[in-house]
């Protein structure tokens, strides 16, 4: 097929020349070629076309059966055809066509169904389109003829029937496609887009909650809207059939997939060519360190807790313990001229992910944090906290007035909770709950100290000059985030992020007499905890440096920065 684009394939242009497309498609550089559903509307994109999509697993669907290859028999003339039904809703049957249900050439196959929606709390720099000519994909659309002028009407409903078991095929996705599944997001939005991907070969095991990339063909045949049948007993007794109105959301039938470690699309996927990000790591660090400071008015300690926050992750498990978390606490914040919202402003500018969540007493009694199980419509429900890794949920708890909380606030304070201080969340299957972890760097925002739990509190110290000339300062920094900073700040946050790091032998030792000696001076006080502490700030401090093993150095600057916070703590707690 020489000279064919990527901008426009459709499913016929795949079962003909499925060998020279594929070969094209194994270079993921091709893919952004191919129009992404996160750029483009439904409209301007055909049925059947091959097209990208980004999102989230939000619910994942029982297995469910489909005909491969299946054979149909012309009522009038008997002949018989053989076609494929790989990549497709139904199988396809002409208007004088009958599915010949026991015939030898039927070969029936599972697929995997997931309901994936738009990447939650996505910040609108890291929704780059993918450079696709729209203009192009959107002229195409004429170009593939309606079936119903071929000759191939829209498909019957019944042709479903002819399986041997309809209950157990698609029913699954019509029943969780009801009551308008394309509002089920944790944080709706209106660029928020839903869609069910078909999953027919997949090596990675995938997980509620994962972040993918689907390249599939499109299906959005909107006679699929009519296709749920149900019986329910009238007032006599006797069995009613129904049909009912079911809103499906488009089909994506995935040719290639992948997980997504990030979605920074300054980034490339597999980390490579981060070389040059290392080497630049510490004069990055320095510009970063000078607009948190700016903005925290002056506080260069707390600007060094933030860096190292913004940077961590979970990286491994042991037990209760989600080793690398670095949650934060940043008290004494002012309450006026929205200055959380400030900080946040600038941190959203930064973040490829985060949501702010102001803590109101309505948020907490209203609000819908965790997801729970509909089994009515056998869909899972989503929750404000069911997010992907490496989202940030900044916390504001300086708009936290007096009141009460009701059984909702009180479920929705200890969910915040449990994610602060374990990292998961406990869905809700209305008979049990479900543990799933999490890797979601939470920053508290309070005027005392929070509330909620958190691995490190940091009490602000801020300049006097600078809480004179705030308006001034917040401009300042405005002017100074442009490109090529942001470019870098954004690349370097993530890059520090996802380094791989170890604990060299030779400074083991060193360690273990700084803590004998940190004991002997503080008595009882220090504990295996502070320890804890200690190696995880150690090793934000050396990857926020672009040190891939822990240096005396970052070592011994982790060591002052715990050593001054806990001096102002003890302040904090005696004023």
């Amino acid at each position: 097929m020489e000279g064919t684009s990527l901008d426009y394939i459709s499913l016929s242009d795949w079962e003909t020349n499925e060998a020279q497309l594929m070969q094209q498609l194994n270079d993921p550089s091709n893919w952004s070629r191919i129009p992404s559903l996160n750029d483009v509307t439904l409209k301007d994109v055909a049925d059947q076309q091959l097209v990208h999509f980004l999102g989230m697993i939000q619910d994942m669907h029982n297995p469910e059966l489909f005909l491969e290859r299946y054979e149909v028999q012309h009522c009038v003339s008997s002949l018989t055809a053989v076609r494929l039904g790989k990549y497709w809703d139904i199988p396809r049957c002409g208007p004088d066509e009958v599915l010949v249900d026991d015939s030898v050439h039927n070969v029936n196959k599972e697929r995997q169904s997931l309901c994936c929606i738009s990447v939650p709390a996505l910040n609108s720099w890291a929704k780059q389109p993918y450079g696709t000519n729209l203009n192009r994909s959107t002229a195409c659309i004429s170009k593939q003829p309606d079936r119903n002028e071929k000759g191939h009407p829209d498909e019957s409903p019944s042709v479903n029937d002819a399986e041997p078991s309809p209950k157990r095929l698609c029913t699954d996705n019509r029943k969780s496609a009801a009551n308008d599944l394309e509002s089920n997001l944790p944080l709706p939005g209106p660029e928020a887009k839903t869609c069910l991907v078909k999953v027919y070969n997949n090596d990675e095991k995938l997980s509620l909650n994962d972040v993918i990339e689907v390249i599939g063909f499109l299906s959005k045949d909107p006679v699929m809207e009519n296709v749920s049948n149900f019986e329910e007993m009238d007032e006599d007794g006797d069995v009613c059939n129904h049909v009912q109105q079911v809103p499906l959301p488009p089909r994506l039938h995935a040719l290639c997939m992948r997980k997504r470690k990030h979605c920074n699309p300054l980034v490339d996927h597999a980390f490579c060519n981060t070389g040059e990000m290392l080497g630049l790591a510490r004069t990055v660090r320095d510009d970063l360190h000078l607009v948190l400071s700016q903005m925290l008015l002056g506080d260069h300690l707390a600007a060094d807790y933030l860096i190292c926050h913004l940077i961590s992750t979970v990286f491994q498990r042991s037990e209760l313990l989600a080793l690398g978390q670095f949650s934060l606490n940043l008290s004494g914040m002012l309450t006026t001229d929205g200055y959380s919202r400030h900080l946040y402003a600038v941190l959203e500018q930064l973040l490829t992910k985060s949501h702010f969540l102001p803590l109101t007493l309505d948020n907490l009694n209203k609000g819908t944090f965790i997801p729970r199980k509909d089994y009515e419509q056998n869909r899972l429900l989503s929750g404000l906290l069911q997010l992907s890794a490496q989202t940030h949920l900044v916390l504001d708890e300086t708009c936290l007035q007096q009141g009460q909380l009701d059984s909702n606030g009180v479920h929705n304070i200890a969910a915040l909770g449990a994610l602060i201080s374990q990292q998961k969340v406990d869905y809700d299957f209305k008979y049990y709950t479900l543990e799933f972890h999490t890797d979601v760097p939470v920053l508290v925002l309070s005027e005392g100290k929070s509330l909620l739990p958190s691995n490190v509190n940091v009490p602000l110290e801020f300049d006097a000059h600078s809480l004179q000339t705030k308006k001034e300062i917040f401009e300042a920094v405005g002017h100074f985030l442009q490109e090529p900073m942001l470019h870098k700040l954004r690349k370097y946050l993530t890059v520090m992020s996802h380094l791989q790091y170890s604990l060299p032998q030779d400074l083991e030792k060193v360690i273990q007499d700084d803590f004998v000696r940190l004991r002997r001076g503080t008595g009882s006080t220090t504990s295996a905890s502070d320890l804890h502490l200690l190696l995880v700030l150690a090793r934000l401090v050396s990857l926020s440096r672009g040190e891939q093993s822990l240096s005396k150095e970052s070592w011994e600057l982790a060591c002052s920065m715990e050593k001054q916070r806990k001096h102002r703590v003890s302040q904090y707690i005696r004023h």
